[in-house]
């Protein structure tokens, strides 16, 4: 008989832990990644039709400010302070065509690298892998309330990185971040011929400082999303 007991109590412990397991959620099911990758130069592909020239992703962050690390390493022989100040300026830019304050502080990491969600909203030079490619954006959401709950930015090291002002056979930090972060609260990439001007156009190159300021449908595009 006290086997027969042990033997049923096993048996609903067994079950008890069976449907723990069952009640738990899907672990990052909700969690959705867009990637976004600035070119070099204009491909051959169709341009997409974008008369209005802002696109918005569909996804916005709902909790602002967003604060963001900087992994100031480069390969170009940057300071520390032109690389956090170009990246600073770059977001007061994007704050200061909206009422609602998006980018908060931000902190330097060496540890911060792109592509992992780790709750950190990285910014870092690395390689990537395909050529041609300036900079890439990543950005996280849940897809059930399109909410962005992380972003992680890139500079690719096949390019020499600097101040184009002063040398225009640089790429300039300064106007690649205006555009990256552009992605990074909710804009995407323009490909009309008729948007070469704003911010959000998909391409750039060495000596580009025009991106570093906002364009009218850069500003309209943000501000259906946080307000005037």
């Amino acid at each position: 008989m006290k086997k027969i007991i042990i033997s049923i109590l096993m048996i609903i412990l067994m079950l008890s832990i069976t449907a723990a397991a069952s009640d738990k959620p899907k672990e990052k099911s909700d969690i959705g990644r867009i990637d976004f990758i600035h070119y070099a130069k204009e491909n051959n592909g169709k341009a997409a039709k974008t008369e209005t020239c802002y696109k918005l992703i569909g996804v916005k962050w709902l909790t602002t400010p967003v604060n963001y690390v900087i992994n100031p390493a480069n390969d170009d022989g940057l300071t520390e302070e032109f690389v956090t100040n170009a990246i600073s300026t770059s977001a007061n830019t994007w704050d200061a065509a909206t009422s609602k304050q998006l980018f908060g502080s931000y902190v330097t990491d060496p540890a911060a690298y792109y592509g992992t969600r780790d709750y950190k909203n990285a910014i870092s030079f690395g390689d990537y892998s395909n050529s041609g490619v300036i900079a890439v954006t990543s950005v996280w959401y849940i897809k059930s309330t399109k909410q962005i709950v992380e972003f992680d930015m890139l500079f690719n090291t096949d390019f020499v990185w600097g101040d184009a002002t002063i040398n225009p056979a640089l790429m300039d930090l300064e106007n690649i971040a205006t555009h990256e972060l552009g992605h990074s609260v909710g804009l995407a990439d323009l490909y009309s011929t008729s948007c070469t001007e704003v911010t959000m156009y998909g391409y750039s190159n060495n000596g580009d400082v025009a991106k570093r300021t906002l364009e009218q449908p850069d500003i309209t595009g943000l501000q259906k999303m946080y307000g005037i």
